[in-house]
């Protein structure tokens, strides 16, 4: 893999990246750490990817494993930042919608961030997470149901 094409995936990918960082560990600081130690690990073993597709999944779930254990190593931590930037959109509705997945148990946040901001499938996020693909659907279900109570009450 040469060094070119690998900075032009990580840049292609930043954004998705920051995005489920700050999603799981609510911290601007903590969430760009977590990206660029994501990043090194990956440059690290850039020889290990066997199938240049699967850059995008193979490169998230070595950030959920760093986010993992940072969150292990520090403890829950607070949301401070601002993710206006990376929300895809500040205006409206979407805007609550997106405080509103914020506010889901960490199981769910993840798997709404990936399958519905960052687009991937039901069987990288499996991948990407470590769980069954049962899981995964099992998670998006619940968390489309809590997801649609808060919406209800808050129209």
């Amino acid at each position: 893999m040469e060094k070119e094409w690998f900075c032009e995936r990580i840049r292609e990918q930043q954004t998705s990246m920051y995005r489920y960082a700050l999603g799981v560990l609510r911290n601007s600081a903590d969430a760009e750490d977590a990206v660029g130690e994501a990043i090194l690990r990956a440059y690290e073993k850039k020889e290990q990817l066997r199938d240049s597709l699967r850059f995008k999944s193979w490169v998230m779930s070595i950030l959920a494993n760093v986010t993992k254990t940072m969150l292990t190593k520090r403890g829950k931590v607070e949301f401070l930042g601002d993710m206006s930037p990376y929300e895809g959109s500040t205006k409206g509705e979407k805007r609550e919608l997106w405080e509103f997945v914020m506010g889901l148990p960490q199981e769910f946040r993840d798997v709404v961030i990936l399958y519905y901001y960052d687009g991937f499938l039901i069987k990288e996020i499996a991948q990407i997470l470590k769980v069954s693909e049962g899981t995964v659907k099992s998670r998006l279900n619940r968390a489309k149901k809590k997801l649609r109570m808060a919406w209800e009450e808050f129209r």
